[in-house]
């Protein structure tokens, strides 16, 4: 189910949105690169073929060679993704961590200025924000609040029972009454508190 429209209200998936964008996520490589790569390979392979042709024997060089030459390539990507894997994350945990201080603020000054429901979104916002961190959970804006609720279980997250309570309340506020009142973003922050002290501890 979409959250309701508006600039404020769609803080959770612009926070979603902002994490994914960050440089660890960024695998794409691009178009003219792969294009120069593979030209070059085709022409090595080209000038094998054409030293061997009419060679039984060198038919089957030229396969050996092929053969070295995908699993080098194959080698090479294996080697490059695990140690971007391993460079980027302090980035990203950092990124995350952020992101999730930021949007507490937000929801702080959006209750501060009795724009409760905004600060509601806001405050699940820093909620996702600090779980991705963690690693918990895996951060898209299709997902719904109940979607994190269900892998913060499988994960056996310490966080899944009290942000289950936490989701129940947002869910009953938000798409029942469809607003929040300053008593309802009390108990909301009061649910959600230990979580962020968790997680800003962590």
């Amino acid at each position: 189910m979409a959250l309701q429209q508006g600039p404020a209200a769609t803080a959770v998936h612009d926070t979603i949105a902002a994490i994914a964008r960050e440089a660890a996520y960024d695998r794409s490589v691009g178009d003219s690169a792969w294009s120069d790569f593979w030209n070059a390979v085709a022409r090595l392979l080209q000038k094998i073929a054409a030293f061997f042709r009419g060679s039984a024997a060198g038919r089957h060089v030229t396969e050996v060679v092929v053969a070295l030459i995908v699993a080098g390539i194959i080698i090479h990507f294996i080697i490059s993704a695990i140690a971007a894997r391993n460079s980027d994350a302090p980035a990203a945990t950092g990124a995350a961590g952020t992101r999730a201080a930021d949007a507490w603020s937000e929801a702080e000054r959006l209750a501060a200025a009795g724009a409760f429901t905004d600060a509601a979104h806001a405050l699940l916002a820093a909620l996702l924000a600090g779980f991705a961190r963690r690693g918990e959970v895996r951060l898209h804006s299709s997902k719904t609040a109940g979607d994190y609720a269900r892998e913060l279980a499988r994960k056996g997250s310490p966080a899944r029972t009290a942000f289950q309570q936490f989701r129940r309340r947002y869910d009953a506020v938000i798409f029942g009454s469809g607003s929040c009142t300053a008593g309802d973003y009390a108990e909301l922050l009061r649910d959600a508190t230990p979580m962020l002290s968790r997680g800003a501890a962590s």
